[in-house]
């Protein structure tokens, strides 16, 4: 199997997963107030460069990156940077305001959820392979 098909389908089950944990963790509150957070985000309009950082799983340490976000058909495809250099690729979908990437390179794999903020600002959320706790990232448009 390719491991652009293993990314996509590690992207597909994220979705799946974070999609059902966050309606059972928001139940009670999706029914006291609306959902004012999630707006219309359009399918390009996440397209660009992107300048971050994050900490990672376990809090065992920061890091700074450069991200670049292109569409490609019905998704998109991710390239993070670390002191210029390529250090991870994957595939993304955007569903609602969550975009959901599985990402790669030759040490591993790991897949990262999104949320798109109404500022054009992406806060994630991500895990890597054998990790059994998560890290976050923050990237803002450059």
């Amino acid at each position: 199997m390719r491991l652009s098909t293993v990314i996509l389908i590690i992207a597909v089950l994220a979705v799946v997963q974070f999609a059902g944990c966050a309606k059972l963790l928001n139940r009670e509150k999706v029914k006291e107030t609306p959902d004012t957070t999630e707006f219309a985000v359009p399918m390009d309009g996440i397209a660009g460069s992107y300048e971050g950082g994050g900490v990672n799983p376990g809090g065992t340490g920061s890091y700074d990156c450069t991200v670049e976000i292109t569409r490609a058909s019905e998704g998109y495809t991710v390239v993070w940077y670390f002191d210029g250099q390529p250090g991870y690729e994957g595939s993304g979908i955007l569903k609602d305001n969550t975009l959901v990437v599985g990402f790669a390179n030759a040490q591993g794999y790991g897949v990262v959820a999104y949320t798109v903020n109404p500022d054009g600002s992406l806060d994630g959320t991500w895990t890597g392979q054998g990790n059994p706790e998560t890290g976050t990232e923050t990237l803002r448009k450059k």
